[in-house]
């Protein structure tokens, strides 16, 4: 390169900050824009905090792939921030399940997971209605030392970040773009990378590429005190729970894939309500009777989990695949709708190392 190229990152959670260091380690001159006053704050840190193996998605063998292709670089990537020191299990349901036993064996053993069989009722806890146990090497990760990590990491680089800035306008301008944010015109810029995961298709829109329907869901994940050793449960698969340690807290993560959806909207572009106060009020409402709700859920697969006490709510938008009720794929993507415009639809945490490759790849042929 004759001149450092100037590349736009939109987005600053996982995703948006592991592909500004690696874009600014290439030479290139970055500048990531955050809507939020802190990195990683909504939703790389309001989720599960699940290190995905692969174990979750017997019905999508496609995301199943990209979570082994991603598991191992980001646990060396980011060793501090990963959980491994607990026993973490996955069981099929009795009842409900859309894959029986066989199959979700059949799967593992096709996908080459690792796992060892286990007797529900032997596991600690004892975990019941279910009909198959597998202990797993799955991890989670600490999602608050994430973000201190790569907190720091930005401070030591040369990446210019801008937090609390929201972009809200992208227009081309010849073969450049120019950032128009809340405070004004942020310059012109080579490149754009957009990881503004539930906001991508709002920027795709302003520019005239492609913005498929996509189902976008207010969560909420419930941070739960039990007096237990940390411990993975894990019910497959369906509408069904799921407990896991929240980091190295010493606290849980519970989360329900029916219950813990506070709001679900099919759409081209994200409800603009998320943007302000209602989904605190929505999180807020009936707070306790919700975790009741879960919790009674729970406690039909962990008997034991019924002495656990609410401590607090995760709660933040995300958007999946739209119509994947079949299948439940969660996959990341790399696009690159136009010149020197790509996206990073992120599907799981651990696939951003391997997707920063992807727009860095992408980036420097641009560049060239």
């Amino acid at each position: 390169m004759s001149e450092a190229h100037r590349v736009a990152v939109v987005g600053c959670g996982v995703f948006g900050a592991v592909t500004a260091l690696r874009l600014a380690e290439e030479g290139h001159r970055v500048t990531v824009f955050e809507r939020a006053r802190r990195p990683l704050s909504q939703a790389s840190f309001n989720n599960q905090n699940r290190l995905h193996l692969g174990f979750h998605y017997p019905r999508d063998r496609t995301t199943a792939e990209q979570c082994v292709r991603g598991y191992q670089r980001f646990r060396e990537e980011f060793a501090p921030c990963v959980v491994t020191d607990f026993p973490n299990g996955y069981f099929v349901a009795e009842e409900g399940s859309a894959v029986t036993p066989r199959q979700y064996l059949d799967f593992c053993d096709a996908v080459g997971l690792r796992y060892q069989r286990v007797e529900p009722a032997d596991y600690r806890p004892p975990v019941t209605g279910v009909a198959l146990g597998l202990l797993t090497e799955e991890a989670v990760i600490d999602c608050g030392q994430l973000r201190d990590l790569l907190t720091a990491r930005l401070a030591d680089s040369t990446v210019t970040v801008r937090l609390g800035t929201d972009v809200r306008e992208v227009v081309e301008r010849g073969d450049r773009y120019l950032l128009r944010t809340d405070e004004g015109d942020a310059g012109t810029f080579d490149s754009v990378v957009n990881c503004g995961f539930a906001d991508i298709n709002r920027l795709n829109r302003q520019l005239g590429h492609p913005a498929p329907e996509r189902q976008y869901e207010y969560t909420a994940v419930l941070v739960v005190e039990w007096d237990h050793p940390p411990v993975g449960v894990t019910v497959m698969d369906g509408r069904f729970t799921t407990l896991l340690p929240f980091g190295r807290s010493g606290h849980f993560l519970l989360y329900h894939v029916e219950h813990s959806v506070l709001d679900r909207v099919t759409a081209r572009v994200a409800p603009t309500r998320w943007r302000g106060r209602e989904p605190e009020d929505l999180v807020r409402e009936d707070l306790e009777g919700r975790f009741r709700r879960m919790l009674g859920e729970a406690t039909r697969f962990v008997p034991s989990l019924g002495t656990a006490r609410l401590r607090d709510v995760l709660h933040g938008p995300r958007v999946v695949l739209a119509h994947r009720d079949d299948t439940d794929a969660r996959p990341s993507m790399v696009n690159t709708p136009g010149p020197g415009y790509v996206t990073v639809f992120s599907g799981k945490l651990d696939h951003s190392v391997w997707a920063a490759d992807e727009v860095v790849r992408r980036v420097r042929e641009r560049a060239a």
